[in-house]
């Protein structure tokens, strides 16, 4: 059976992205930030920003089919008013973080002949929200992709979803802006995205892609 491993794997996207992958076949094992996180014998426990604990925790995998980096954080703020801080936490987890566990499993996933999918953000492709640190941090994403995909000659997509179908931007200012720009009335439903990811992981001859799903909010 092929093994995956999805970091944050217990978040919205990254529950329906295990799901996902579980029907399709694989043995599938995820990232979570804290013990109290670990609800199965699949779940590994890890502060993803933290060089030593990514070794420790992810050096178990001799080989790996199927790598997907999902773990990320959004804040908003003002650039000029944004502390340190805020930023470096962004950078930390999106970027660093993201390349500590790829370093990490590299040697695995060369092993299985193994593929990546990173999650983006369209809001690399399409700024202006009030986010530049995050929509960096995003584009940062995209471009170690198409980068990482030359240099070891694995298949390394990327997913840059839209905006994501959670309860909580249910009836807010957000998801009302949202669908009066896209071109699908709603927002990206999770196991959409999801449905993506097993393309990514499944398909030949796509390397170093970084593919849109945002219901066409980016055309307007």
């Amino acid at each position: 059976m092929k093994k995956a491993l999805v970091t944050a794997g217990r978040s919205n996207l990254g529950k329906a992205i295990c799901k996902a992958l579980e029907e399709a076949g694989y043995e599938v094992y995820y990232t979570v930030s804290s013990p109290a996180k670990a609800d199965s014998p699949q779940a590994i426990c890890a502060d993803l920003t933290d060089e030593g604990a990514v070794k420790d925790a992810l050096s178990r995998f001799e080989k790996l089919d199927l790598l997907v980096n999902n773990a990320g954080i959004f804040t908003e703020g003002d650039q000029q008013n944004l502390s340190t801080g805020d930023f470096d936490k962004v950078m930390d987890l999106n970027v660093r973080g993201l390349f500590l566990v790829t370093r990490t499993l590299l040697p695995a996933l060369k092993k299985a002949g193994g593929s990546i999918v990173n999650i983006a953000s369209m809001n690399a492709l399409h700024p202006g929200f009030g986010t530049a640190h995050y929509d960096a941090s995003k584009a940062a994403v995209s471009a170690y992709t198409a980068s990482l995909a030359a240099e070891t000659g694995l298949r390394v997509n990327a997913l840059a979803p839209g905006l994501i179908d959670t309860e909580g931007l249910h009836g807010t200012e957000l998801e009302k802006h949202w669908e009066s720009h896209t071109v699908r009335k709603q927002m990206m439903k999770p196991s959409e995205l999801a449905a993506i990811v097993v393309f990514l992981a499944e398909s030949t001859g796509i390397y170093g892609q970084t593919i849109l799903a945002d219901n066409g909010y980016c055309l307007k």
